[in-house]
């Protein structure tokens, strides 16, 4: 599939046309593509929109002087993309972006990971009002006190999410390296646990009846936690078992129920092909009338090929059967060879969805690219939309506000290719993903 492509250098031509004042709207208010960020490089991650229509981004920051640690970065902007305010949070060691969600409560909760030593990271969650004002934060290692064989493990966690808990604590998805809670009497490979973390609303780390990490003998992941009633959760993420009826092991997408404690319920389903490697890396709610169903976004790949998008649909709530699944597919996009991961979904207007992700098929740069589905999984747009320059442009996130336009955010190099600084990119589109009104 040919992908239409929008490069910064059309990007710059689009905003300085040359239609008089008079005769034209304030782009400002339809469409842009801004940059944020200090010295040094800043990623884009994600994204928040307020209630008031002010949105708040959050990411990375680099600075050029090698000895200070990377930090969080924030700010928060009007709809045209004007800055209120920014500000970093971290340590005296580097703290690395993930989640920003908004919560129950009409705050922001953050989370991502905060290095012990330069191969040990711990979870870090922070709360903060609109206004930046930092309201409470902890430091979390996954608990090592329950190893059977006598063994201690500090474990490296990577986070990929944060959900909000019913009575207001949070649940944190993502990677572990302890994965010690388990017999591998034939010492196959484990890289990884499932991270399933929950705090209540001080942050403080729930009793050690919650059950912290979970996986099998293989490489485990939960993208997103979500909690659907008193005593049941849903995880959503990847792994590499082997699963049920499969002969070959590979990655496929794994959704699982847990209790009350935290404890694995013995449910699980294993989208994906047989033939192929799946990883989840994107999560978003399908609205319905009745209760939200769920779309996961992520990437396939068979051996050495291209990477292309893989979505799925699942019905609310789950029974962990097949009949759960009202789709899975692959877009058909060729996204190019050795990308990284991350994907990016959301619902969009009208019940179908956005998907975002990088590909490095165009003129040999990564750049973002975004399609859309409708709501039955077939393609809404025939040619995808690529965004970026001549650096190396990495996706974050992306919303769709009341009025249809799509925003999008991720980092772009600014400059030269080969020298520029790496920025915290906001780009704001049409309903059609275009840079017009």
């Amino acid at each position: 599939m040919r992908l239409s492509v929008i490069t910064m250098a059309l990007v710059i031509c689009s905003l300085n046309a040359c239609d008089s004042p008079s005769t034209t709207k304030d782009p400002d208010a339809s469409y842009f593509v801004k940059f944020y960020g200090r010295d040094g490089d800043q990623e884009g991650k994600d994204v928040v929109i307020l209630p008031d229509g002010n949105m708040v981004l959050f990411g990375t920051s680099r600075p050029t002087q090698p000895t200070l640690a990377t930090q969080w970065y924030v700010v928060k902007v009007d709809p045209k993309g004007n800055v209120f305010w920014e500000k970093e949070f971290g340590g005296l060691l580097d703290d690395e972006a993930r989640d920003i969600e908004l919560t129950s409560t009409g705050n922001l909760v953050l989370v991502g990971n905060t290095y012990k030593t330069s191969t040990d990271r711990d979870i870090l969650i922070i709360t903060i009002n609109t206004d930046g004002t930092k309201l409470d934060s902890a430091r979390i290692p996954v608990r090592d006190a329950l190893d059977p064989f006598g063994g201690s493990s500090d474990g490296d966690e990577d986070v990929a999410s944060v959900s909000e808990a019913l009575d207001g604590g949070f649940l944190i998805a993502g990677t572990t390296t302890y994965v010690a809670n388990k017999p591998n009497p034939t010492f196959l490979p484990d890289p990884h646990d499932a991270l399933k973390v929950r705090v209540d609303a001080s942050l403080d780390v729930f009793p050690s009846s919650w059950v912290q990490n979970y996986g099998y003998v293989s490489d485990d992941a939960s993208q997103k936690i979500v909690q659907v009633s008193a005593t049941k959760f849903y995880v959503f993420g990847y792994t590499n078992t082997l699963p049920p009826g499969q002969t070959t092991q590979n990655y496929n997408f794994w959704v699982y129920e847990l209790g009350v404690d935290g404890d694995f319920v013995n449910q699980s389903l294993y989208p994906g092909t047989p033939s192929a490697e799946e990883k989840l890396s994107s999560f978003s709610f399908s609205p319905t009338l009745a209760a939200p169903d769920y779309f996961l976004g992520g990437l396939t790949r068979t051996g050495s090929g291209p990477s292309d998008f893989y979505v799925t649909k699942l019905r609310n709530p789950l029974e962990f059967n097949s009949n759960d699944i009202q789709f899975e597919k692959s877009l058909s996009i060729n996204l190019g060879t050795g990308l990284e991961g991350h994907t990016a979904v959301a619902a969009a207007l009208g019940g179908g969805f956005l998907v975002m992700g990088n590909e490095n098929g165009f003129d040999n740069n990564q750049n973002w690219v975004l399609t859309k589905l409708f709501a039955n999984g077939t393609e809404a747009w025939n040619i995808p939309i690529v965004f970026g320059g001549e650096g190396f442009d990495t996706c974050g996130a992306i919303q769709q506000l009341p009025d249809g336009r799509i925003i999008l955010v991720g980092t772009m190099r600014t400059g030269r290719p080969d020298v520029g600084e790496f920025k915290l990119t906001l780009v704001k589109v049409n309903a059609e993903g275009k840079l017009q009104n």
